[in-house]
């Protein structure tokens, strides 16, 4: 094969969950060039990807900035879908290990004739994948489970990845010692989640990091989602970081703002330990190898738990997060150590 297409148009844990199936890709066929379709909210997370060719990168209407036209968003993508087909490919993998009528409508405006993908009782997916044909549970297995469709060679699930340039290792660094006094060790404490029953409350976050930082060695770093992290309007969680940093009262603490993936990517890679919620945040940090401890609300965990590192699920029965106590999640903590 010499041009292949992948397209997969969800968020931003759903396309670090498909690096190991790019990577798959290029084992399996080294010299082919290799194309990525995603919408805009993603594209941080394939940044500097060595195995991608080129990366399409298309707008939501939903994602428009507040001076873009819903009829410029179509427009931009129209030419974008020109482009693509221009390059001929020889097959387009739908990686969404679900059916997804948008992504096939998407191959077919690329002008893609050999299509694979979850099987939705169409002639037009010509190598359709039912439950059947997909392995594991969790998502990287269902998703890497494509591979087979183009290849007979057995290829081993390589880690979720992600590339950090040295320019933002760097600035990171520079940041981190304007920021903290000289440390041995620092842990980030990432406290947004885009639903309730994963969002745990901020004084136990404070009691946590209170508890770390007597360790006069260890400072922390307090992460957080920031305004229109997810759509124009959403609000972000600024407002509770900064109640976060009040209940702290501690020089080795430090909120640590973000205004994009790759901000956030490189402000975790400074960080030994992780505490997040389950979402695109721990696959990020997943991403970089990071050793965690995740709430996990009622998220399925064999289908998301974090596919790369050390990690240590919080999860009760009900499925809250305000269910879990402090003296729980400090014991999962010291089971990273």
């Amino acid at each position: 094969m010499k041009n292949i297409l992948i397209i997969r148009r969800d968020n931003i844990g759903d396309l670090v969950c498909t690096t190991p199936l790019i990577e798959g890709v290029k084992t399996a066929y080294p010299d082919a060039n290799l194309y990525l379709l995603i919408n805009k909210v993603s594209q941080d997370v394939v940044k500097n990807n060595p195995h991608l060719t080129k990366v399409f990168v298309y707008k939501k209407a939903k994602h428009k900035a507040k001076n873009e036209t819903t009829l410029g968003v179509y427009f931009e993508r129209l030419m974008i879908f020109l482009q693509l087909r221009k390059i001929k490919f020889d097959a387009a993998i739908l990686a969404n290990p679900v059916r997804c009528k948008y992504s096939l409508r998407l191959a077919k405006m690329a002008g893609v004739k050999n299509i694979i993908g979850a099987d939705l009782g169409t002639s037009e997916i010509h190598h359709p994948f039912r439950a059947a044909d997909f392995h594991g549970k969790h998502q990287v297995e269902h998703t890497f489970s494509y591979l087979s469709a183009i290849t007979d060679h057995s290829i081993p699930i390589p880690p979720v990845k992600v590339f950090l340039t040295a320019e933002e290792q760097q600035q990171a660094q520079q940041r981190l010692h304007s920021l903290l006094p000289p440390v041995e060790r620092v842990f980030a404490v990432h406290i947004s989640s885009r639903s309730p029953k994963r969002r745990w409350p901020i004084e136990r976050y404070a009691e946590i990091i209170n508890r770390l930082v007597a360790d006069p060695t260890t400072g922390v770093l307090i992460f957080w989602s920031p305004q229109g992290t997810l759509t124009p309007d959403d609000i972000g969680d600024q407002k509770r970081a900064e109640q976060l940093l009040a209940g702290c009262q501690n020089e080795r603490v430090a909120l640590y703002p973000t205004a994009s993936v790759r901000e956030l990517l490189a402000g975790f890679e400074l960080c030994d330990r992780v505490l997040c919620s389950d979402g695109g945040q721990m696959h990020l940090a997943a991403a970089l190898n990071k050793s965690m401890v995740v709430f996990f609300g009622d998220t399925d965990k064999e289908s998301w738990h974090p596919w790369s590192g050390q990690y240590r699920i919080l999860q009760t029965e009900s499925g809250d997060c305000v269910d879990v106590t402090v003296d729980e999640v400090w014991q999962e903590i010291q089971a990273l150590n």
